[in-house]
């Protein structure tokens, strides 16, 4: 038999390479309302004002975000020019190197093949559908991961250069996504004892010079909130900033959503894997994993963090990011002692279920009657091809019939499946994605000198959309801008109730509407945002 190439060698020991597959989703994809397109107008506003510090949304103060995301997305327009593909290649970068780091952190604990972690993170769904758009987590991810790798040099006595790297991800994580940060990091941390399983040089030492890590790694994301908090006129900036660091979270646990709303949703946060599995097993493998140092990480950097986030109201699947880092290096510990845990045929099945899947939206498709499904068509062909590739080298070519080959043509074509499944649930979805629409007739308004507003609580939907070269006016008084504008439109924003026939161009979102409302309809009162 044939052996592998260099190039599939290579891949195999270097799972991010292929992280970039995301960027078929990442271009094909409209901006998801309304927290990308709110993103993408802060970071427009910032490139059009030249301001990195004071971040706006629609001209007015925005501090609800940390500014490294606004900052990197610029840089990416600097360098490939604005669009929407440019902001989005960010997280992708963020999610190989996530891949690139767990792989890392994984040989720090001694594992004998290391790029396994980095094969069980690859394919995750969640993973890579939030690696293909304009959000805050994948950065967040990387970051952690960054933590993890210095904590680790730190413990093989290479203290100075672990403090060194220590300080650029505590630093980068709280300019990522702020003090949230921390809560990732805590467990590890408090448990380090417990998951290194060996005795720490002068504790005090290491404790001591952490907490200076931190309060080191403070500052840039202090020096940023002092200055931008201090452009905001009439409010003083430590009022602010107490109530950006603790307002939110003294209110956030109120249990709004409740302690167990995570808890259905882990099956969706651990796809494909949850598939893949085979569960009697796991048990045995369990019991065994846990006289490895990664396996007890892997439930320090998941667990602990996972119940934490339960204790608090606010919850998005999207929070739980960082936690598959952990989740990957504990499979990567499993397989290590029990590489039978996996079910590799199994992906034929799911591909064949995927495939009718899409024989709905193929056969509208033919028939013309759904203009969404063509772009899908063609990537769903090159999933199901290069899933079938790598599933038949994971079991025909001499060295990837091994586990580990196995493993990686799983992962491969698991990827390959995830792309496709993410694109198949978001074509329905695509009419109440695309706020285009909107941005095309606030540009043509603006163009023939009609006025145009926009209420206070709108999120910012096409400022980025319509490049718009200033803000648009904030209307704190509808009835009366109305009156002194009868020929003007507001751009209004509804996160509830049903879309109005006054409001024309308009998107009919999954959550509400959006759309622009002649100024007589809000003269008469007859629309209730």
């Amino acid at each position: 038999m044939r052996k592998p190439t260099a190039a599939l060698i290579w891949i195999a020991r270097n799972p991010w390479c292929l992280a970039f597959a995301w960027l078929i989703v990442a271009a094909l994809l409209p901006l998801v309302p309304i927290d990308e397109t709110r993103y993408l107008t802060v970071a427009w506003e910032m490139r059009r004002s030249g301001d990195l510090v004071g971040l706006t949304l629609n001209g007015q103060p925005y501090m609800d975000k940390s500014p490294l995301m606004f900052w990197l997305i610029n840089a990416s327009w600097w360098v490939f020019g604005v669009s929407d593909l440019a902001a989005r290649l960010v997280d992708v970068l963020f999610a190989a190197g996530s891949v690139a780091l767990v792989v890392r952190v994984a040989r720090r604990l001694g594992l004998a093949q290391p790029e396994r972690a980095g094969w069980f993170l690859l394919p995750f769904v969640v993973f890579g559908a939030f690696a293909a758009v304009v959000m805050f987590d994948l950065a967040l991810c990387a970051f952690f991961l960054l933590a993890l790798d210095a904590l680790l040099l730190w413990l093989h006595t290479r203290r100075w250069h672990g403090a060194a790297l220590a300080w650029l991800a505590v630093a980068g994580g709280l300019l990522a996504k702020g003090p949230v940060f921390l809560v990732h990091l805590a467990a590890p941390l408090l448990l380090v004892r417990w998951w290194y399983g060996r005795p720490i040089e002068r504790p005090w030492r290491f404790a001591c010079g952490w907490v200076a890590v931190i309060l080191l790694g403070l500052l840039p994301l202090a020096w940023w909130a002092w200055s931008a908090a201090s452009r905001i006129p009439g409010v003083p900036p430590e009022q602010t900033l107490l109530h950006q660091a603790f307002g939110r979270v003294a209110g956030s646990f109120a249990h709004r959503r409740g302690p167990f709303w995570y808890l259905p949703l882990l099956p969706v946060l651990l796809l494909p894997w949850m598939l893949w599995l085979r569960w009697r097993m796991v048990p045995r493998a369990i019991r065994a994993a846990m006289a490895l140092p990664a396996a007890r990480l892997g439930i320090a950097a998941s667990v602990p963090a996972l119940v934490m986030f339960s204790a608090i109201s606010g919850k998005q699947i999207h929070y739980l990011l960082p936690l598959l880092p952990g989740v990957s290096i504990g499979l990567a510990a499993l397989f290590a002692v029990e590489p039978a845990l996996l079910s590799t045929a199994r992906t034929r099945w799911v591909a064949l279920l995927l495939l009718v899947g899409w024989l709905w939206p193929l056969a509208h498709w033919m028939r013309g009657s759904w203009p969404f499904a063509a772009w899908q068509a063609v990537v769903l062909a090159f999933g199901l091809a290069l899933g079938a590739a790598a599933w038949a080298a994971g079991t025909r070519t001499p060295r990837l019939a091994s586990p580990d080959g196995r493993l990686a043509g799983t992962a491969t074509a698991s990827l390959c499946l995830a792309i496709s499944l993410v694109l198949l649930v978001t074509a329905p979805l695509k009419p109440h994605l695309d706020g285009r629409p909107i941005a095309r007739a606030v540009q043509d308004l603006l163009a023939r000198g009609v006025p145009v507003g926009v209420l206070p609580d709108e999120p910012g939907m096409i400022g980025y959309l319509a490049r718009l070269p200033r803000p648009l006016p904030v209307v704190r008084d509808p009835a009366d801008w109305a009156r002194r504008h009868p020929n003007g439109f507001v751009l209004v924003h509804a996160s509830h109730g049903r879309l109005p026939p006054q409001a024309q161009p308009a998107v009919d979102l999954i959550d509400g509407w959006e759309g622009l409302l002649p100024a007589a309809a809000l003269a008469a009162g007859s629309i209730d945002p």
